[in-house]
């Protein structure tokens, strides 16, 4: 491996410290009741626990022999790579229990009901992710006779004509002895991290503020998401063993081809697709389970569903912001199996590198046409209120100033990628990558003029009506400079190591830049019959 142990801690650190500033921003928001915000930061601290314990991509790595160094692992970074999950894991779990709103802060208080805190853990989600762990070990043990093999080096040979022929250097694999225990070692952490965020959940002071029937179901929330990313977490890692079969077979073949043929290659390339499809497989059916394995939200302090206008307004912007998102993801997911390979047989190409831009330009640019999409349907519903006045404005400044300097950033190095950090690379084409810059702004700038001009359905104050359009114009906002961010560190693998800027960018909320109106506490007139 390419990177030291301090280095990845120190971007573990880096990247943990930019989280711990987020969760402690958004708890800063106090409008709202207790148990709104309760609510809000348990949501917030998953999703971003999620992402950032999903983000790591460690075991191809560790797995790999750098054609350039044969050295053996180095322990200490190799397990520090493998418990990266559980770190990210464990510390925003932990630290979650730690950042509340100021309102909300932890007391010490007297009940006389019995402290049945273990009845509070969700046995089934605990039943699925030990079985998934289960799971994991067995994958683990079903590919214990990879043998690996060595990297190989350039080949260049002279056929005596004076023509030269050039095969270019190809990583190793290293043996299963090598790298398995690290793999179950990364499962057993996780469960450990599970363990010790569970019992810090279940022994932290009830919230101020709050029933205890709610502070209750609010430790039930947390331990739900918990063993929810964890189960997604355990399965990814089973389906890396698989993979590493896969690779396995598939090198082999390659090496094999000149003595066995063809027919053996085809056979053998086959029987590694059907070990990468299981894999896959397997990690997308736990995870769409997963994704719909809500927790409890029967909360005695929500008040009766009010069907307000805002309520309506703020519904909608959740449920388009979550198809038009998980789209996006699965188109990605779908697409990435796709994309062309890089044949280490062959002279380097762009054509992989291009595909990998296209693939995220296109997502990102369906992302935006889904919310266009219902912007139409909406303007088409709302055909006797266009002239109405449409009240908008633009964002703060500084997020422009931000989403600005990434752009320029992620473009810089499209265009002029530093050739020195990425040997052997082809650059794509610059008139493609200007094209797919110019859609990507362009879409945005449309999709942002197309938000300001319809009228909404919703009978709300001027405020609101702002508030509503300047969250879909930042989604818009950072969605693009979130692509504009990833596509050179996925297309081109620079800076790979900081992946998770991408995702902090792409996830990053709305509330850290528009607070919550205040005219939505006020009670709101009904908006019946307008449409």
């Amino acid at each position: 491996m390419n990177n030291s142990l301090t280095s990845q801690f120190g971007s573990f650190a880096i990247a943990a410290l930019v989280i711990y500033v987020i969760l402690r921003n958004l708890a800063s928001k106090e409008g709202g009741d207790r148990l709104a915000l309760a609510r809000r930061h348990a949501f917030w601290c998953a999703l971003i626990g999620f992402f950032a314990s999903t983000s790591a991509d460690w075991f191809s790595t560790l797995a790999a022999v750098p054609y350039y160094d044969e050295s053996p692992l180095r322990i200490p970074e190799a397990i520090g790579v493998a418990a990266t999950p559980a770190l990210w894991v464990a510390f925003i779990y932990i630290a979650g229990q730690f950042t509340w709103p100021h309102k909300l802060r932890p007391k010490r208080t007297a009940s006389l009901q019995p402290r049945t805190l273990s009845g509070l853990v969700p046995k089934s989600l605990v039943g699925i992710m030990a079985a998934t762990f289960a799971a994991g070990m067995l994958a683990i043990y079903s590919v214990r006779d990879v043998t690996g093999f060595a990297p190989t080096p350039e080949v260049i040979e002279d056929d005596g004509d004076g023509y030269y022929m050039t095969a270019d250097a190809q990583d190793g694999l290293r043996s299963a002895a090598e790298v398995l225990p690290y793999l179950a070692l990364s499962l057993v952490l996780l469960l450990v991290a599970a363990f010790a965020a569970t019992i810090l959940i279940l022994r932290r002071k009830p919230l101020d503020g709050i029933s205890e029937h709610d502070n209750r179901l609010l430790r039930i929330t947390w331990l739900n998401r918990l063993y929810r990313t964890v189960t997604v977490l355990l399965a990814g890692l089973a389906g890396e063993a698989l993979h590493f079969k896969a690779r396995w077979i598939s090198d082999d073949a390659d090496k094999s081809m000149g003595g066995e043929g063809i027919e053996y290659w085809e056979r053998m390339n086959d029987l590694a697709g059907r070990w990468d499809q299981t894999a896959n497989y397997i990690a997308l059916a736990i995870t769409v389970v997963m994704f719909f394995w809500r927790p409890p939200v029967n909360f005695e302090s929500l008040r009766p569903a009010v069907s307000s206008a805002f309520n309506r307004l703020r519904e909608q912007l959740f449920a388009v912001q979550y198809l038009s998102a998980m789209a996006a993801i699965l188109l990605v997911a779908v697409g990435w199996p796709m994309l062309p390979s890089s044949e280490t047989q062959e002279m380097p190409t762009a054509e992989r590198a291009t595909a990998i831009l296209a693939l995220l330009a296109g997502a990102t640019l369906f992302y935006l046409l889904v919310n266009a999409a219902y912007l139409a349907y909406m303007a088409i519903k709302t055909r006797a209120a266009a002239r109405m006045p449409k009240p908008a404005a633009r964002l703060p400044l500084w997020t422009y100033v931000v989403a600005g300097l990434l752009m320029a950033a992620g473009l810089y190095f499209l265009l002029f990628p530093p050739l020195d950090l990425l040997w052997g690379f082809v650059a794509p084409n610059r008139w493609i990558i200007a094209g797919l810059a110019a859609a990507l702004l362009a879409a945005h700038a449309g999709f942002v003029l197309l938000v300001r001009s319809v009228a909404i359905p919703w009978q709300v104050g001027a405020e609101v009506e702002i508030w509503y359009r300047q969250v879909l114009e930042i989604r818009s906002l950072r969605v693009v400079a979130g692509a504009f961010v990833a596509m050179p560190m996925m297309g081109y693998q620079l800076f790979a190591e900081f992946s998770l800027f991408g995702l902090l960018v792409f996830c990053a909320p709305a509330v850290l830049a528009l607070p919550r109106p205040q005219g939505s506490m006020r009670p709101e007139t009904s908006d019946a019959g307008r449409r």
